[in-house]
């Protein structure tokens, strides 16, 4: 006995929705964590694609994703220490 197939959800349907005020990445946040990041890697552009990619000693998360919160951004900033003085 198989099941029916679910129909697949209407996309379109579905209101667009802003993240919350709690999800949202504060510019200013975002701002000192990219200088300091170009900083450390030696280029803006580099930079921005490193917030981008999945860190390992962030648990394969992106930088970028854990500046929503302050816990978050302080792993950020540990990591660029740590890549800094050569221990990553």
């Amino acid at each position: 006995m198989s099941a029916a197939p679910r129909p697949r959800a209407n996309r379109t349907s579905q209101p667009h929705r802003a993240p919350s005020a709690s999800a949202a990445i504060d510019l200013k946040t975002y701002g000192e964590v990219l200088q300091r990041a170009a900083a450390v890697i030696g280029d803006r552009q580099d930079a921005m694609r490193w917030l981008g990619t999945p860190v390992r000693a962030l648990g394969y998360a992106t930088p970028i994703s854990l500046l929503h919160n302050a816990a978050g951004r302080e792993q950020v900033l540990t990591v660029l220490g740590r890549l800094e003085h050569g221990v990553l």
